[in-house]
């Protein structure tokens, strides 16, 4: 016989979670929950998720994928098979307690079902359906009515894909955005980050984005200090990592690319929707082909024709005020704007902020002139939600000599990158490599930020390939019991034919510039000094081979 299907509610769903999982479910709630014991956690969560505007407030923070999965399990009347919810919106992971405190999962979300899961809105349980028990995703009973009618809005174009020209140079994206994350988190640890940067491949730009996108997700603070976000952000596996900073930019609603459009000046008496744009984009970007090339100037007009308003609506292109540098004279107004900033705010974000995310390749007649871009499966797993299969781990071990010179490449832990990095003297470094020396000077610094020869000698000993080379440890242990006990420097050398030419030479008005004696006939020249003392040799008598073209160009 039939029995009816009866929906599990909020009391049921809850209860399939620890203690722990509901303190950070309240805390998503907005909702104190130190020193409350287990059912009084139940009885406040399942008064406050069900009161119609707590819902909505949540729902509208949420992730756009974590939205999606909301309305796809109400489109089947709340509930779908396991099986099939999982596919699209991933696993949640079955983690024990001392896991959890570890992997953070309410912070760092594998799949968009976590983000359900530690939201306290999704429920997974053998329910009986058409008499069988099958596992199935569900929406709490109390939360179907309050879950809004969304219709998706189709796309109103097509956008072809096109070959791509024999002429034109690709540039693959790449996850080398998390190896410049960590560069950058070192270099600002030191009170002369410019000084350290320089030694680096990463521009001026990049650097720029970069350090307001960490602000914006909580990676860095004011100071440019990174937060305790940012270690557990260095410890996550690449694809982890990467699909976690995805998904923190489309979400972000402190991160403004108007900002980094060249030469445009926007001004708003209302705050800018950079998020809704985002996200409108990326809508709109999700109804094309994966691995396809498209023409981002057709994409520009299409949306232009279609979707104009993703960013300003009807009375702000009157309201803005928007200023192009390099005509600061002519005001930009009105719909005849769009193209200077939604067309070029769209440029940015397909051309730019994508590909550096690692989420779209671009092609071009040449590097500085890129006109075709392709969505990878990279960009589709992340704002699906779904668990990018795991790269080969970073556990390559860094190559370490005697003499205390180091390189690290980007199959390195990224942590032990950037605690390495804080010890030593940067000599060349990019996303992909990096060579570094341990100098005096180098652990004087480390010295006074806390960081201990002690804490570098585990470093070298747990990562180093062939471990801390027994001359280097006794290098350290002396230098900090005694400090520098050597040091290297470049001098200017003068050799002399006999050694009757040194006292006269000190004694002309040269002397001045000698330094000390290496021998009977051999001087430290101090620096500046080399012409003066070349022409007190010609006035004794004596030709030099001193050139001083050569010396200035040298």
């Amino acid at each position: 016989m039939y029995t009816p299907f009866t929906m599990p509610g909020l009391t049921a769903s809850l209860r399939a979670l620890e203690i722990d999982q509901l303190r950070q479910v309240a805390l998503a709630w907005g909702l104190e929950a130190e020193g409350i014991d287990k059912p009084g956690l139940l009885l406040i969560l399942e008064t406050e998720i069900q009161q119609p505007e707590s819902f909505a407030s949540v729902f509208e923070r949420l992730p756009e994928a974590a939205q999606q999965a909301i309305l796809a399990l109400k489109a089947h009347d709340g509930r779908l098979a396991w099986s099939t919810f999982a596919q699209r919106f991933g696993e949640i992971r079955a983690l024990g307690k001392n896991l959890r405190k570890k992997e953070q999962p309410w912070a760092f979300p594998a799949s968009t079902s976590e983000t359900l899961w530690y939201h306290g809105l999704l429920g997974r349980d053998f329910l009986r359906v058409a008499d069988q028990l099958q596992e199935m995703a569900y929406l709490p009973e109390e939360l179907l009515p309050l879950v809004p009618e969304v219709e998706m809005p189709a796309l109103e174009f097509k956008l072809n894909p096109i070959k791509l020209p024999e002429n034109y140079i690709f540039s693959t994206a790449t996850t080398a955005v998390l190896d410049s994350i960590c560069i950058l988190l070192a270099a600002w640890r030191f009170d002369n980050p410019s000084a350290y940067m320089e030694r680096t491949n990463i521009s001026d730009q990049d650097s720029q984005i970069l350090e307001a996108l960490l602000f914006s997700i909580g990676l860095i603070d004011p100071e440019r200090k990174p937060t305790d976000l940012a270690r557990k952000f260095l410890e996550l596996s690449r694809n982890h990592a990467i699909s976690w900073l995805g998904t923190e930019w489309l979400n972000s609603e402190e991160f403004h690319e108007l900002s980094f459009l060249p030469e445009l000046k926007v001004e708003s008496q209302t705050p800018v929707r950079s998020q809704a744009a985002r996200q409108s984009l990326v809508a709109i970007l999700l109804g094309l082909q994966a691995d396809q090339w498209y023409s981002i100037d057709t994409l520009v007009e299409m949306i232009r024709k279609s979707s104009p308003d993703f960013l300003r609506e009807q009375e702000e292109y009157f309201s803005w005020t928007v200023v192009d540098e390099s005509n600061p004279q002519q005001m930009l107004i009105g719909f005849e704007s769009w193209l200077p900033v939604e067309g070029r705010l769209v440029d940015f974000m397909v051309l730019r902020m994508l590909p550096l995310l690692g989420m779209v390749d671009t092609a071009g007649t040449d590097p500085d002139n890129r006109q075709l871009f392709r969505l990878n499966m990279r960009f589709f797993q992340i704002l699906a939600g779904v668990d990018l299969a795991e790269d080969a781990p970073e556990e390559e071990p860094f190559k370490l000599t005697s003499t205390g010179k180091i390189h690290m490449t980007d199959r390195s832990p990224r942590i032990v990158r950037y605690q390495v990095s804080r010890f030593v003297d940067w000599l060349e470094v990019s996303p992909q490599e990096g060579t570094y020396q341990i100098t005096p000077e180098s652990l004087l610094r480390a010295g006074k930020q806390g960081l201990l020869p002690r804490h570098l000698v585990k470093l070298l000993r747990n990562h180093a390939a062939a471990g801390l080379p027994p001359v280097l440890y006794e290098a350290i242990k002396c230098w900090e019991k005694e400090g520098a006990q050597a040091s290297i420097q470049t001098q200017v050398i003068l050799r002399l034919g006999s050694p009757e030419l040194l006292p006269a030479l000190r004694e002309s008005g040269a002397g001045i510039w000698l330094g000390e004696s290496l021998g009977p006939t051999a001087v430290i020249v101090k620096t500046g000094g080399e012409k003066a003392v070349a022409q007190a040799l010609v006035n004794l008598g004596y030709l030099t081979d001193y050139n001083e073209s050569e010396n200035k160009h040298g």
